[in-house]
């Protein structure tokens, strides 16, 4: 029977709500003035139906994958039958169209960013396309569909394209490189045993400590830029916000059993 638990499987939600309130925070430091306002909360529940499509969706099709493995299989309604692919592509369908909806009143272009979102969450799963199975592809989708797209929905859905938005993707390109790999390589025998080809099957495992090293010395001069751009009293939540993303860091990297 379909309820909020199966909803919460399906969508993953838990996976990304804490990280999405980050919105909250780039609304202040942009555009304080809306920080309360109905537009803010527009783009956030917004940001959230469209990713919790992306996640709905790749569930549906990932489904007969999912089964082969027992704790994928747990987790997805699809894969355990609680719900049927039917069921599966009409939920993911409604909060697409919700999402949508609601950027489609906020602006012309964030709603174009918004559909190409959405556009590239589908081909990912979509098994005649499936970007999630080709090398290099995989991690470039990552980093645009959930990283850099949603960034650009909610800045300009505030504030004209400008040089603030370097500092900002400093910390969402690598932050979102990091997330995919190591949750590839949390993946790689299930991956290998459903062929899914993906960067990491490429390569094989590695060692990725420098690679960290390197990509959090990147996301920290990013913050760094920001905390020195700001006025003195942004300072103090850029400083919070820096010690967020480690907390986070390292939350994903227990989840992606690097740790």
């Amino acid at each position: 029977m379909f309820g909020l638990e199966t909803f919460t499987r399906l969508t993953r939600i838990k996976d990304y709500l804490p990280n999405s309130f980050a919105i909250f925070f780039l609304v202040f430091l942009i555009s304080p003035q809306n920080f309360i306002s109905l537009k803010t909360v527009i783009v956030f529940l917004a940001n959230l139906f469209i990713t919790a499509f992306i996640y709905a969706f790749n569930d549906v099709e990932d489904a007969e994958d999912d089964y082969h493995a027992s704790e994928k299989r747990e987790r997805n309604p699809i894969s355990n039958e609680e719900l049927t692919k039917t069921e599966g592509y009409l939920i993911s369908s409604l909060l697409l169209l919700k999402g949508l909806f609601l950027l489609s009143t906020v602006s012309l272009l964030v709603f174009s960013l918004g559909l190409a979102l959405a556009l590239l969450g589908f081909f990912y799963s979509w098994k005649s396309v499936r970007l999630k199975s080709i090398p290099i592809a995989d991690l470039v989708f990552h980093i645009i569909c959930l990283g850099v797209l949603q960034f650009f929905i909610t800045y300009l859905a505030f504030r004209s394209l400008d040089l603030l938005v370097i500092p900002f993707l400093m910390i969402i390109i690598p932050s979102s490189l990091i997330i995919q790999v190591l949750f590839e390589m949390r993946d790689f025998n299930v991956d290998k045993k459903t062929k899914i080809n993906n960067t990491i099957q490429k390569l094989g495992k590695f060692d990725i400590k420098l690679s960290l090293i390197f990509l959090g010395i990147i996301a920290t001069a990013g913050f760094a830029a920001i905390f020195f751009d700001v006025s003195l009293e942004y300072q103090v939540l850029v400083s919070l916000g820096f010690l967020v993303y480690l907390t986070d860091l390292f939350n994903i990297l227990k989840r992606s059993e690097y740790l």
